[in-house]
């Protein structure tokens, strides 16, 4: 049986898809076992003739950005489990996934170590905290699909919400929701770069912050769905501050000032 599917979505990075699909390809775990589905969101770079190169099942959307990427390569996924990774990222060693398969035991959710990687080339492992699945919902800041490894059947109902910004918001924690059973994997599993297109380095404008306002208001439909939740994700909209966030979009429309880095700075 097909343990892992493992989806990429690309757009436009040329200059980091080489490591990513090495890193993978070159996996010690039984190629029979895994799969590689990248999806090309409309690349206009090099980024086609790199991957072509490879033995990978490759798809095609156009401007979805990554949910919608995503998206295509989750209805397209035959694997008993999910693993996203992104373009400009790279597994952290060749042994990892044949470790990540002997880890697995029928588990939902499995919760995966990474390391960042600054700008200068410093490290720093992130790692989960084994915290219930209610303190999960109600404060992980680890939404991003990459840091979990998710099992294929509990995503049946679950997708990204395409052309979207943060588009992890609402899937991770639904995703979440339906967890019955979890584990860690407790070395790094992959290095996350920062780069210099990250949201973490644009300006945020009027578009970014709808598109955050409208992840976190979704989750009062998470809170219909699972009242065994509804404490949790109300907490985590209350933290979010919704009410703030909607002032400073506001005042942008209104006056054309952004004063969202003043009030939500980038976290180093």
């Amino acid at each position: 049986m097909l343990r892992f599917s493992i989806i990429i979505p690309n757009y436009n990075k040329e200059k980091y898809i080489k490591k990513c699909l090495d890193s993978i390809v070159t996996q010690t775990l039984d190629k029979s076992k895994y799969e590689i589905i990248l999806i090309d969101d409309g690349s206009t770079d090099n980024s086609l003739d790199i991957i072509k190169e490879y033995d990978v099942k490759l798809l095609r959307t156009h401007r979805l950005r990554a949910g919608g990427a995503r998206n295509k390569g989750l209805d397209n996924a035959l694997g008993e489990y999910i693993i996203f990774i992104d373009s400009d990222d790279y597994l952290s060693n060749n042994d990892v996934l044949e470790k990540l398969d002997n880890k697995i035991n029928g588990e939902d959710i499995i919760y995966l170590n990474f390391t960042k990687i600054d700008f200068d080339g410093s490290s720093k492992l992130m790692s989960y905290n084994k915290d219930s699945l209610n303190d999960k919902i109600a404060r992980s800041r680890f939404l991003g699909p990459p840091s979990k490894c998710f099992k294929n059947n509990i995503l049946n109902d679950i997708r990204f919400v395409e052309k979207s910004t943060y588009e992890d918001v609402s899937f991770t924690l639904n995703a979440l929701c339906e967890c019955k059973s979890e584990a860690y994997f407790e070395e790094s599993f992959y290095n996350y770069i920062k780069v210099d297109n990250s949201l973490t380095t644009e300006a945020v404008g009027a578009k970014q912050m709808t598109d955050l306002i409208i992840q976190i208001t979704s989750l009062y439909y998470l809170c219909e769905d699972y009242p065994q939740y509804k404490k949790s994700l109300l907490f985590r909209i209350e933290n979010d501050k919704l009410k703030e966030r909607l002032d400073i979009l506001n005042t942008l429309i209104k006056t054309g000032k952004n004063t969202f880095r003043e009030h939500f700075p980038i976290i180093k």
